[in-house]
């Protein structure tokens, strides 16, 4: 993956996203668990520099893109780009770790949900 960031950068296609696989009939193969794949691309990331640095791990769920902002030994936090409700925009979500998850819904409730306060509103921006 490293090297795969490295040469996107290079060529002038900076990665910007890596998405974690949806759940699909017939992928489960083809899938990591979500904290396994945050220290994949944590790893990858580390051995590169610059923009190859810049790809941020996410999801594309029905509530809208999150993503996956860090990872302690017991808690995994997520944090919404965009949202399909404004009140979610920016909002953190903090779960205790399952490391069996290959999706959101995988997770139980979130032990803390922070909204973030914007000077704005994201309200027709879409």
């Amino acid at each position: 993956l490293a090297e795969l960031l490295r040469k996107l950068s290079f060529i002038g296609a900076v990665p910007y996203y890596i998405f974690q696989c949806r759940p699909a009939l017939g992928n489960k193969a083809y899938t990591v668990p979500i904290e396994q794949g945050y220290e994949i691309v944590e790893q990858a990331k580390a051995r590169v520099s610059g923009l190859a640095k810049r790809a941020r791990y996410a999801m594309s769920h029905s509530t809208g893109k999150i993503e996956i902002v860090g990872k302690t030994e017991d808690f995994v936090c997520f944090k919404y780009h965009r949202a399909a409700k404004d009140e979610d925009s920016g909002r953190f979500l903090t779960f205790r770790c399952n490391p069996n998850a290959r999706w959101l819904d995988d997770y139980d409730q979130p032990l803390d949900s922070s909204p973030i306060e914007l000077p704005y509103s994201t309200s027709g921006t879409r």
